[in-house]
């Protein structure tokens, strides 16, 4: 779908995204955030599409929560925790390496910031549940 982080910037808008699963892969190298894609209602169908960032040979992953934001587990609707207001290129490459940042409860202060050497976007496809009955 996207096979490089200005692909993704020019092509895909992840606001109002949620992410469902993150997960390391690639001997534990490449974090995978999963999200479940809003535009795909936006533009007409009537299910969204799960889609899977792949952050490529990571060397920093940072994931931070703003605590002015956190209310009670009672009082908090988890769900907007992980929704996304922002996903962005944090600074140019200088150094090869990419930076970025996923924001979901403040504009300020990434949910998550990662340095990788790249990022590429797929189809997440569910494995299908084998029924042992």
């Amino acid at each position: 779908m996207a096979t490089n982080l200005q692909d993704v910037l020019e092509n895909f808008d992840f606001t109002d995204s949620i992410v469902t699963e993150v997960k390391w892969a690639g001997d534990l190298i490449d974090l995978i955030v999963v999200v479940d894609y809003y535009w795909d209602i936006q533009d007409g169908y009537d299910t969204t599409r799960l889609l899977k960032i792949i952050f490529k040979n990571c060397k920093k992953a940072d994931f931070q929560f703003s605590k002015e934001h956190l209310l009670t587990l009672d009082e908090v609707n988890k769900e907007s925790l992980f929704t996304i207001v922002l996903f962005k290129e944090l600074a140019e490459s200088s150094d090869g390496q990419n930076h970025v940042g996923i924001f979901t409860t403040d504009y300020s202060k990434p949910w998550l910031s990662v340095v990788c050497s790249d990022v590429m976007l797929e189809e997440y496809h569910l494995a299908p549940s084998t029924n042992l009955d």
